[in-house]
């Protein structure tokens, strides 16, 4: 069998159709092994945000500056690490992008969809994050939640990013599109508090619901764009499980997520597209819900 590149290998194995080898995927990558592969940068992340003016500015205007200086800083740490798989000569890797992080101190960043995180260093010079917890505790706090994402800006941030990233590097790797950070339930475990998340599905649905419309809408505009920017692959981080069990019911998770995401994946899909859902945990019990047997049984998802 003749050698295949890359992105025929890798979509070939999706179809169940022979391959000149096994392909090689990697599954994102940390800052520190990016530096290791491409070198340190001249300025370190955890450097440029701990400068004295800088961690003033945070302190006093973080959600005001980050779009306009904070923004770029991100993407370039983000696109580091996209780089480096592709460095390393992988068949497949998943290539994330999302510039919707923002800082409300110069310790302190938040998701746009209403969840809180300690910004850490890694102990390599690298600016990291650790789930502090969720932004939003009750019905009064999420009306007044002033950052909810704006999905056409975002939509359109994303397709300049990953039309420039399939046009350089496209033939090199299977370039899996990943544009915003959280599926449905995993986001909502975020803004809610995984403890507190079912509490507001009895007592609060309708938030609960308003809530996931936003999170769909982003989803569904932002992989959009990327198969606008030419990806073959979209893939979906969605974490339903512990390492014991599904978080909810298998019941409760198909009546609240099942037809949001069989509508995210049939319009991957249509786009003749591949749609990969990544979820943490042990999710055996949730093998037969119909949100992922959605496409004939011949069609991979």
């Amino acid at each position: 069998m003749e050698d295949m590149s890359p992105v025929e290998r890798v979509l070939r194995t999706f179809e169940g159709k022979p391959v000149d080898r096994v392909p090689v995927f990697c599954a994102m990558m940390e800052s520190r092994t990016a530096n290791e592969v491409l070198g340190a940068p001249l300025i370190s992340s955890s450097a440029s945000l701990n400068f004295p003016v800088t961690r003033f500015l945070l302190n006093s205007l973080g959600p005001v500056i980050t779009g306009h200086f904070i923004r770029p800083i991100l993407a370039g740490i983000l696109h580091r690490r996209n780089l480096a798989q592709i460095e390393m000569g992988f068949d497949a890797v998943w290539a994330y992008y999302d510039d919707t992080w923002f800082f409300l101190d110069a310790k302190t960043i938040a998701l746009t969809t209403g969840s809180i995180y300690n910004v850490i260093e890694d102990g390599h010079g690298n600016m990291s994050y650790m789930y502090r917890g969720p932004g939003i505790t009750t019905p009064e706090e999420f009306d007044a939640w002033r950052w909810w994402p704006d999905a056409d800006a975002i939509a359109q941030r994303v397709y300049r990013y990953y039309k420039k990233l399939y046009a350089r590097y496209g033939e090199r790797a299977c370039i899996f599109g990943c544009g915003f950070y959280g599926g449905l339930q995993e986001s909502m475990n975020w803004s809610f508090g995984i403890d507190k998340a079912p509490l507001w599905i009895r007592r609060h649905p309708d938030y609960v619901n308003r809530f996931l419309d936003i999170v769909e809408e982003v989803t569904t505009k932002t992989q959009a764009a990327i198969l606008d920017a030419g990806a073959k692959v979209v893939v979906q981080m969605d974490d339903f499980a512990y390492k014991t069990g599904p978080f909810l019911s298998p019941k409760m998770i198909e009546d609240i997520f099942g037809e949001r995401y069989r509508r995210i994946i049939r319009r991957v899909h249509d786009r003749g597209a591949k749609f990969v859902l990544h979820s943490c945990g042990d999710n055996t019990k949730l093998f037969d819900l119909s949100l992922i047997h959605i496409s004939e049984p011949t069609r991979p998802y």
